[in-house]
């Protein structure tokens, strides 16, 4: 009886029987497909952070700090016009431009009109003034400080959300690299 099986098998053999021999065919086909998509993959995330990342990630710093020094103590105009600062927020915009992630744009987007709130906040540049010592300050000139003082008060405020905006752009950045890039 076991010899009639073995050689009806031997003639018509099943599928389980050679499975052996498809194997690598299949797993070679299952990695061209894997590759594939992740090919794919990874070239939407290159897509959604944008050509160079770093010049963002630079700017966005320049962004942070000067949000900090608005913070820490008010800016005049002057201060905003130099030339390191002059173009920030279009430079921040223009990069955003370039980037396909949402929400990394609207965060960017956010940023520069929070540079742009700040801006439109700051004093103007400061009158020199000659005090003759013991001399009390007039109120016109009280009052012309008392003003400056709200401003600067303004000023922080806006830039206040600017700062959070940067650190979750800096955070969705970071987070677009280790998808893509593998950094950590």
């Amino acid at each position: 009886m076991l010899l009639a099986v073995a050689a009806k098998t031997a003639e018509n053999p099943s599928w389980w029987d050679e499975w052996g021999k498809f194997l690598p065919g299949w797993l070679a086909f299952l990695w061209v497909v894997g590759t594939a998509v992740r090919k794919v993959w990874l070239r939407q995330q290159k897509l959604a952070l944008g050509a160079a990342d770093d010049e963002l990630r630079d700017a966005l710093i320049a962004a942070r700090s000067s949000f900090e020094d608005i913070i820490a103590k008010g800016r005049r105009a002057p201060w905003f016009e130099a030339d390191e600062r002059r173009e920030t927020a279009r430079r921040i915009r223009d990069l955003a431009e370039r980037r396909k992630d949402e929400a990394l744009r609207a965060e960017l987007s956010k940023v520069a009109a929070a540079w742009d709130e700040a801006f439109a906040h700051a004093p103007g540049a400061a009158r020199p003034r000659i005090r003759v010592m013991g001399q009390p300050s007039s109120p016109q000139e009280r009052a012309e400080s008392a003003r400056v003082q709200a401003q600067f008060g303004k000023e922080a405020e806006a830039a206040r959300p600017g700062l959070e905006h940067v650190k979750s752009a800096l955070a969705r950045l970071n987070e677009l690299e280790r998808k893509t890039h593998g950094r950590s």
